[in-house]
């Protein structure tokens, strides 16, 4: 189970970093897709550590949210990018 956590904290970790160090929309993402990874691997394993099918059932549900999130995101970001030719963060948040 510690390494089922320390495997989430390094995912967390990862995404954050990405957060925080690209600038462009895609890779904000990808990143978002991967902290929901993260929360996922933690249901998952609580759910078959505590013989729970509750955290399976909510991983179904955040599976189903980031792939969502993850189709909306990218139709929206190939929109304002058919629009400004751009999808730097720098650029968006200025204009």
């Amino acid at each position: 189970m510690n390494q089922v956590l320390f495997l989430s904290c390094l995912l967390v970790v990862f995404g954050i970093l990405i957060l925080i160090t690209k600038p462009n929309l895609i890779f904000l993402l990808f990143a978002l897709e991967i902290i929901l990874l993260a929360v996922n691997l933690n249901f998952i394993f609580a759910g078959i550590y505590l013989d729970d099918s509750l955290g399976l059932s909510i991983a179904l549900i955040l599976f189903s949210v980031a792939a969502l999130d993850t189709s909306v995101g990218l139709v929206i970001l190939l929109n304002y990018y058919n629009l400004r030719s751009n999808i730097a963060a720098n650029y968006i948040i200025k204009s």
